[in-house]
């Protein structure tokens, strides 16, 4: 694992920051081609969404992170700012970037679902580099493992499962899913619905294989609230669909 790259005097390259930069400035040189092909939104909007959604996803992140693991923090406060250090839980930062994204898109008069619909794909694809960087930061590994690609790292001994890798790979795809729904979408909140659906299911299985504790019955906190947020975003699914498709009866 290579937490940091390179150091240079004080200034040290850090392998998490930097892919989910390398995701970032990817995903906003793809956001705004497809913002100019299809006139929507303007350029310039993508590209304060995407900064939106990044600055406001990891405070909804780090203040989730921070929240969970309390007693740590309040001995070491100052610790709560390491970001480079990781410690960053997805669905806080979703919280985040939603309630955040509201605001904005009120501002800018962009319906909420048709831009969440093309927000979400380019999410996907900037939390695939976020998952390649937790596998270089040696952080977010799983269960104890015997298969031929498990891997060694250095706060647990014995080979676990890569689940960093398990996710990025996994949201790699739900990027391509995402893109072609994009061009295909019956209704608005399609992309977005799926988006939810998909990474919750994905989520709950990957869970499977991380270290973590019971929360409810055998499950853990993530995969609690994988369930729930699948049940939410597939309600979501059929009322949409219902007021697209058969009007307001």
């Amino acid at each position: 694992m290579r937490p940091i790259l390179f150091s240079l005097g004080p200034f040290h390259l850090y392998s998490f920051g930097l892919m989910v930069l390398i995701g970032l400035l990817i995903s906003l040189r793809a956001m705004t081609a497809r913002a100019a092909h299809d006139g929507f939104p303007k350029k310039e909007d993508a590209a304060d969404l995407i900064f939106i959604i990044v600055l406001f996803g990891f405070i909804g992140a780090r203040v989730f992170y921070v929240i969970e693991n309390s007693a740590w923090y309040l001995e070491h406060p100052l610790s709560v700012f390491a970001i480079w250090e990781g410690g960053l839980i997805f669905y806080g930062g979703v919280a985040g970037a939603l309630l955040a994204l509201f605001i904005a898109m009120k501002l800018k008069k962009i319906p909420y679902l048709a831009g969440l619909d093309f927000l979400l794909p380019y999410v996907a694809l900037t939390q695939a580099f976020g998952r390649i960087g937790c596998f270089l930061n040696g952080c977010c590994y799983g269960k104890a493992c015997s298969f031929s690609w498990c891997m060694l790292f250095p706060e647990f001994d014995g080979p676990v499962h890569p689940t960093q890798l398990y996710e990025a790979a996994y949201a790699f795809l739900l990027f391509f899913l995402l893109t072609r729904l994009y061009d295909k979408k019956q209704f608005q909140g399609q992309v977005t619905v799926f988006y939810f659906m998909l990474y919750a299911a994905g989520r709950f299985t990957i869970e499977f294989f991380r270290a973590g504790h019971p929360f409810f019955l055998s499950f853990t906190f993530n995969q609690a609230f994988s369930g729930v947020l699948f049940l939410g975003a597939f309600s979501l699914f059929v009322f949409l669909r219902r007021r697209a498709f058969h009007g307001n009866a």
